[in-house]
């Protein structure tokens, strides 16, 4: 008897389960904007009439269909065009971060004519790190060469950040 009640306890008393369901509170919130943990904006330097945001999204926008920009209809032709501190992206989460944009390249050719855009950061190429509170600014370059003008390029970037 004696032997069958420790068994008994040995068996109840080891902790161990077969499944456990507990229900739990999560709450997320969607800002893709200045709000967020990763926060993109303009980088409010004199250029922000080419960043636009649809919908709280980043966007880049150097066409004549951009409703903020001066008149211009696009870059010269046979030209090299910077434009410099273009947007930011800032680090508002709780630990530092290894930001990366890719590509960082985009490219549209036709015979021996060619338009190149390069997405440039400020401080590291390719990738940025973040500490909480830091910031990192973006520049384009845009080239065409030698001097098509039939060309568009319509593509999207990805920003990843990823905890270090």
């Amino acid at each position: 008897m004696g032997a069958l009640g420790g068994g008994g306890a040995v068996v109840t008393g080891t902790g161990a389960f077969t499944s456990v369901e507990a229900n739990r509170d999560v709450s997320v919130q969607v800002a893709d904007d200045t709000d967020a943990l990763l926060r993109m904006a303009a980088a409010g330097e004199g250029n922000d009439e080419y960043v636009t945001t649809n919908g709280g999204e980043l966007g880049i926008d150097l066409t004549s269909d951009n409703p903020t920009a001066a008149g211009g209809k696009g870059v010269n032709t046979d030209a090299v065009t910077v434009i410099a501190d273009l947007f930011e992206i800032q680090n508002q989460g709780t630990q530092e971060v290894e930001v990366e944009v890719t590509p960082l390249s985009f490219v549209d050719s036709n015979n021996s004519n060619s338009l190149i855009v390069l997405v440039v950061p400020q401080t590291n190429f390719p990738t940025v790190t973040l500490g909480v509170g830091d910031t990192e600014t973006y520049s384009l370059v845009v080239g065409t060469f030698p001097g098509g003008s039939s060309f568009e390029i319509d593509d999207e970037i990805t920003v990843t950040a990823e905890a270090t």
